[in-house]
């Protein structure tokens, strides 16, 4: 999959969820997205510029690129030239998509300073995740905690994941103390299913502003 941002809407960028369908040595075919069986429309034209996004070994990438041709047959899809090696760029940890939804998350403490408990997110990245924390709870920054947790979306099989995390920093927001916690997983793959889940969340929220 790959995350289309284009560069022509008055209101700023817009990210599209989307695939490749064709690729030889000098160019790449990328299907337009679509919602159940309707193509959505991208306002998009021959020589505009996008961006594209994607995953590869945990890690997400990202090139500029000018469309050279639109196809509309037999599939809706629009033609670029295969990046070089060097126009692609690493996304680094402070740019993994966030976004803001409740999973319900277990917290334990490797060094025992505090009891387990659960609560829910306030977000979720490829990173970490902030939490909404217990009023009676004060956690330390930099603590090494074992999180676990379960990502569902209409788009992939439940997913569970357990994995190491660090403490960042206890905010409050409207008076609710929020912990921002940083990933530490020991398979870079968990880390890919993070990033694809978000995605996946994007992409249902597209859905129900279209529909």
């Amino acid at each position: 999959m790959i995350t289309l941002a284009h560069n022509l809407n008055e209101e700023g960028p817009k990210t599209y969820r989307s695939k490749v369908i064709d690729l030889n040595e000098a160019e790449m075919t990328i299907d337009y997205p679509m919602n159940k069986e309707e193509y959505i429309g991208l306002p998009i034209q021959v020589n505009h510029t996008v961006e594209i996004e994607y995953i590869a070994q945990g890690s997400v990438l990202k090139f500029p690129a000018n469309v050279k041709r639109i196809v509309e047959s037999p599939l809706m899809a629009f033609v670029i030239d295969k990046p070089t090696s060097d126009i692609i760029t690493k996304i680094q940890r402070r740019e993994y998509v966030r976004i803001n939804i409740d999973i319900d998350v277990a917290i334990h403490s490797i060094s025992k300073t505090f009891a387990p408990f659960t609560t829910v997110t306030r977000d979720i990245s490829g990173g970490g995740m902030a939490i909404v924390t217990p009023s009676h709870l004060s956690l330390t920054n930099h603590e090494i905690v074992n999180l676990y947790f379960v990502l569902k979306s209409e788009y992939s099989k439940i997913q569970y994941i357990k994995t190491e995390a660090e403490i960042i920093r206890t905010t409050f927001l409207n008076e609710v103390q929020h912990t921002s916690l940083r990933f530490d997983f020991d398979d870079e793959r968990k880390r890919q299913t993070v990033i694809k889940y978000c995605f996946e969340i994007q992409r249902e929220k597209l859905k129900k502003q279209v529909f």
